[in-house]
């Protein structure tokens, strides 16, 4: 069957798979439409992938490569020389804040970057301060060198912006980007305001950043904040303000919420720094529906950044709830999937048949022909002297070890069963799940297991099974999905 659009060649490396990124629809604010560039589908997720394919194009041949990042950058630098490290030594070495979220951390280990961690709230030209940091390390180590790209001597925006002008047939009034280094703002706003003039540069920043207070390349100042890629403590040389139309300083808060947002209601699996830049966005949409023209404007807004990079932050409720980056919408959204919907109900009222058991020295054959008659997938094991729960017995493997002559048909369950252990010891720890147990609590549970099996406080009898179908028939039942 002919497919409706052609698939890309097969490629040499992956760096040829980074740009020609899509460009989508957003929610439709009245008279302002949005349009997500969504440059978090390069190969690592974010805009910083084109930059590395020039640098590394550029120092091809050096041995070390020292790369001051907030993340991003040593991402991409550290995915497109994989091959080369491994047929020439090359290192990479990443320095990163102390903000840096650990999931990027561990995925710089696993591309085999080393990493050299730097405070926050450095100051530049301090000693510990990245690029200070990253200058002594080129001067110790062999054939390094410091990878900026301020420094690059080709303009590797060119190609996003021409992809931009051809998306839109030229046709938007205003572009929204993340300012870090300043980089990507400047280089951007001077090739597209060559050839629309008329367009705005509107340039987003943490509420914290120093961007937008002055020109003063020396300001600077401690106050911190938690989006990642985006802002800074001083203002880099590489930024010209000149081209900046409005600036835009956006909360913790309103980032994160709106990132959670794009991802739950657009599908969009973008990172806390695409949330601030849409939370700007329509910051400045509904400013514009104040006002009596008729004309349906047109954001580009850049999507930077992948939430990929965010499961222990941007993509954990309980992180977010403790940190207060959760709005009141938000809030009230995870609060209703939590624990709003389950009405204080516990597993009580699930209303489960009586558990059915088998002893331990029950055949494996016996056991399978039970769960395959009462269409069960698990079967509680049960002492004979005590009426103490000791396991379970899964149908899938005993189907799997008969099936490999693993064990036989007479086999007894207790040789193939999963053991329930006191907490602290080598196998599987065991949660108590009673009647009592909430409903909320029960939730949680099912986010990591398949079943659970309901006993007394004392673990001294097997009163139930229950399985996400019945916490999910139950919600139906009650109708509160």
């Amino acid at each position: 069957m002919p497919l409706e659009r052609q698939p890309p060649p097969i490629a040499d490396a992956i760096s040829d798979g980074i740009g020609l990124t899509p460009m989508v629809k957003l929610f439709h604010p009245s008279k302002v439409q949005l349009l997500g560039k969504l440059e978090l589908a390069n190969p690592t997720g974010s805009i910083k992938d084109r930059v590395a394919k020039h640098l590394l194009e550029e120092y091809g041949d050096k041995q070390t490569l020292i790369v001051p990042t907030s993340g991003n950058l040593g991402l991409a630098v550290a995915s497109l020389a994989a091959k080369k490290r491994r047929d020439q030594q090359r290192r990479v070495l990443a320095i990163v804040p102390e903000r840096t979220s650990n999931d990027r951390i561990q995925m710089l280990k696993a591309l085999g970057a080393e990493i050299v961690r730097s405070p926050n709230e450095a100051r530049p030209g301090a000693p510990e301060s990245p690029y200070v940091l990253a200058t002594k390390l080129a001067e110790q180590l062999p054939n390094a060198v410091v990878l900026d790209e301020a420094k690059l001597k080709q303009n590797c925006y060119e190609d996003l912006a021409e992809e931009i002008l051809q998306q839109t047939k030229m046709e938007f009034d205003f572009l929204f980007v993340g300012v870090e280094t300043g980089v990507v703002i400047t280089n951007l706003a001077k090739i597209l305001k060559a050839k629309m003039p008329h367009i705005k540069i509107m340039a987003v920043e943490p509420a914290n950043s120093v961007l937008a207070n002055s020109d003063d390349q020396e300001h600077h100042h401690f106050l911190d904040w938690k989006i990642e890629d985006m802002g800074n403590n001083f203002v880099p040389p590489a930024l010209d303000q000149s081209v900046v139309d409005t600036w835009f300083k956006v909360t913790d808060r309103d980032a994160f919420s709106t990132a959670r947002r794009l991802i739950r209601h657009e599908g969009i699996l973008c990172g806390p720094s695409s949330g601030a830049v849409v939370a700007a966005a329509t910051q400045h949409a509904n400013s514009l529906q104040r006002n009596s023209t008729t004309h349906e404007y047109r954001s580009v807004v850049l999507l930077n950044d992948t939430a990929k990079n965010y499961t222990s932050t941007l993509l954990n409720d309980e992180w977010l709830l403790e940190n207060n980056l959760a709005d009141d919408i938000i809030t009230q959204e995870l609060a209703f999937l939590s624990m709003d919907r389950y009405r204080a109900a516990s597993v009580e009222d699930l209303q489960l048949p009586a558990a059915v058991t088998i002893p331990p020295t029950a055949s494996a054959s016996y056991a399978l022909d039970m769960m395959m008659e009462r269409e069960f997938s698990q079967l509680p094991v049960i002492r004979t002297d005590n009426k103490k729960l000791v396991g379970y017995v899964s149908l899938t493997t005993l189907q799997e070890r008969l099936e490999h002559n693993a064990i036989k048909p007479n086999t007894p369950v207790e040789q193939c069963m999963y053991g329930f252990k006191k907490k602290g010891s080598s196998t599987s720890k065991y949660e108590v799940i009673t009647p009592d147990t909430s409903l909320a609590d029960l939730a949680k549970f099912f986010d990591k297991n398949s079943f659970a099996v309901i006993t007394d406080i004392n673990r001294k009898w097997c009163l139930g099974v229950a399985t996400k179908y019945d916490l999910l028939s139950f919600l139906n039942r009650r109708q509160f999905m």
